[in-house]
């Protein structure tokens, strides 16, 4: 895919239990964040992905909420009710909280809602998303996130990547993976005999794979690895 301009960057925080990586991710003069150190204008946030953001006490100028309230805390309906633009529109603020009120009996989950919202963002361009809190708690939650993720990705025309901290990368672009130490990964693609180039893994090269379990078990050599999706969307799975 010929990646001319950089990549456009989404922050996304939902409510799973796992919560950050090392493992850094760069696409197109773009690269990932660290929860310690989360320098960013606007973020993303679905139901109980706010517990996770005042918990972590994350800085930023504006909060996109979107959920059914089924998850908040205490503390946080309460900083919804205080900051949110509902009350009061006229007050100026150093945090601006956008509050989307979501239907609790619905037909798809709040992470969804909000990649549909960046859809309408970012037509035309290239995208990096960025996901903190992602994985890990009820298994259908994640792999509801995982293939709401896989879809968005797949049908966005310009590309792009999801990074899933702690464990998975869609992308439709190409993409470079740095770790402290040594790292094992898996990749597959969504189309059977799918092109991948792979460079810097113990199994490198230009590689046909065939079927899903193809991808199973590759490691790095060194730090640094670089995947080149020749013709699909890959999950890469570490």
């Amino acid at each position: 895919m010929n990646q001319k301009h950089k990549i456009e960057k989404f922050i996304i925080f939902l409510n799973g239990s796992n919560s950050h990586t090392n493992v850094k991710v760069f696409a197109n003069k773009q690269n990932s964040s660290s929860l310690t150190n989360l320098n960013v204008n606007e973020i993303y946030i679905a139901d109980g992905g706010l517990n996770h953001f005042l918990r972590n006490k994350i800085s930023c100028n504006k909060i996109i909420w979107a959920g059914d309230y089924d998850s908040l805390t205490e503390k946080s309906k309460k900083f919804l009710d205080k900051n949110s633009v509902r009350n009061n529109m006229k007050q100026e603020r150093e945090l601006i909280v956008e509050e989307i009120s979501l239907q609790k009996n619905k037909d798809y989950n709040d992470f969804s809602f909000l990649l549909e919202l960046i859809k309408k963002k970012s037509k035309n361009i290239p995208i990096f998303i960025e996901i903190f809190f992602g994985l890990g708690g009820r298994k259908d939650h994640e792999i509801a996130n995982i293939f709401e993720a896989k879809r968005f990705i797949k049908n966005h025309v310009p590309g792009g990547i999801c990074y899933f901290h702690e464990g998975v990368i869609i992308s439709s672009v190409n993409f470079e993976v740095i770790c402290a130490n040594k790292l094992t990964f898996s990749i597959f693609s969504d189309e059977d005999n799918a092109s991948i180039s792979i460079k810097g893994a113990k199994y490198s090269g230009n590689i046909i794979l065939e079927r899903p379990s193809h991808g199973l078990s590759n490691s790095t050599k060194g730090s640094r690895i670089l995947i080149k999706p020749n013709s699909s969307t890959v999950l890469f799975y570490f």
